[in-house]
């Protein structure tokens, strides 16, 4: 289904992202016990071409189902020596820094954050109920994780919005610049709901 968006629905959805990512910059400052900066770019509306496009295979991917008055999910995918950066930092002096599993975790987690930072706000933002799944990972090209993800989460996703995000890490002796993709799928159902209350925001 084609449904068209103004800059006014996208500077709404924006004021969301932005008001997430800072919960996230927070959360994962918190995790770690250092100076994290987390950014993101505009969200855009994506074709499947635009996905597929890339073909590089180093990829590793979390993918959060959501459900309630919200049907879709949000998936990180981010290099896997990106994601090793981060699962480093985040056990640290850990007696399991060196499991691979822990690894995962570490990155489950942050996907965790920063869709949950980006879920919660819609949810404050726009009065939604939405309730998350455990991630799951995928590894592979992002087409690859992007169809892990439509068979992981129900209905036909028709939808997809992304965002590039920057992680600025500052310690005492160490300075990390790592980026990512975050993706939030919908279905249409999902999207007019959303359009729908960001609609009934215009007319108060």
């Amino acid at each position: 289904m084609n449904i068209v968006l103004d800059k006014f629905y996208y500077d709404a959805l924006n004021e969301v992202g932005n008001i997430g990512m800072g919960n996230a910059t927070t959360a994962l400052s918190q995790l770690v016990d250092k100076s994290i900066n987390v950014s993101s770019s505009a969200l855009t509306l994506l074709s499947a071409q635009d996905i597929s496009k890339n073909a590089n295979k180093d990829r590793i991917g979390a993918i959060v189902r959501v459900m309630g008055d919200m049907n879709g999910g949000f998936i990180l995918i981010i290099r896997k020596h990106h994601s090793e950066a981060l699962a480093e930092m985040l056990l640290k002096n850990n007696a399991s820094e060196d499991d691979d599993y822990m690894k995962k975790s570490a990155f489950i987690e942050v996907a965790n954050i920063l869709a949950g930072s980006y879920y919660n706000a819609l949810s404050k933002f726009l009065n939604l109920a939405i309730v998350p799944s455990v991630p799951k990972i995928s590894e592979g090209t992002a087409d690859e994780i992007f169809t892990k993800a439509k068979q992981h989460i129900n209905g036909k996703m028709e939808h997809v919005f992304g965002l590039t995000t920057l992680f600025e890490v500052a310690g005492e002796d160490e300075y990390h610049s790592l980026s990512g993709d975050m993706y939030m799928l919908l279905d249409s159902a999902s999207l007019q709901s959303i359009l729908g209350r960001i609609e009934e925001m215009r007319t108060r």
